[in-house]
């Protein structure tokens, strides 16, 4: 019976190792360094606009009450709309700072996929000349495959993700 219950805590922590490594490693690269932090400044103040209203010139500035009522207005769940405003919020810091990258990365992918659904009847192109009623999905195609090389390669060179794994101690299995 002991022996057993060895066995399961040995692969019970085997698999949270196994987890904590495929959420936290990273190599010591620069090019999911770039990407990471261009994509946390682009994303920055988006959060920005939805928490603290910030940013009122770029057409945001609206805050969590203007958000809130924005989403509910478009039928989406109050749930769904503090995800968007803190995956956005911290997410875009957590980009920039290489902490928990490929989470930050994917929540935000989830976010900006959903945005290409709502901008799809406008076409691709953005609105450069401002005779269009919105804008295309190109930016958005751009923004996502950036979110996905940093989901599959993780957080790069000068990240927390790759101090933890590499001073911290090494998780790789």
């Amino acid at each position: 019976m002991k022996t057993g219950r060895k066995l399961i805590n040995m692969l019970t922590l085997d698999y949270s190792l196994f987890m904590i490594d495929s959420i936290f490693y990273t190599s010591n690269d620069y090019v999911p360094l770039i990407l990471r932090v261009v994509a946390g400044v682009i994303i920055l103040p988006y959060g920005m606009q939805k928490l603290f209203g910030w940013f009122p010139p770029l057409g945001g500035g609206i805050g969590i009450k203007g958000t809130l009522a924005d989403f509910k207005a478009k039928k989406v769940p109050v749930l769904i709309a503090w995800l968007v405003i803190i995956a956005q919020t911290l997410g875009s810091i957590g980009l920039i700072i290489g902490c928990l990258g490929r989470v930050a990365a994917l929540g935000n992918f989830i976010i900006f996929a959903a945005a290409i659904m709502v901008h799809a009847p406008d076409g691709w192109a953005m609105n450069w000349t401002g005779r269009k009623k919105g804008e295309g999905i190109e930016y958005f195609i751009l923004l996502l495959s950036i979110l996905l090389i940093i989901i599959i390669k993780g957080s790069g060179a000068w990240s927390v993700d790759y101090w933890i794994t590499h001073f911290i101690g090494n998780f790789t299995i």
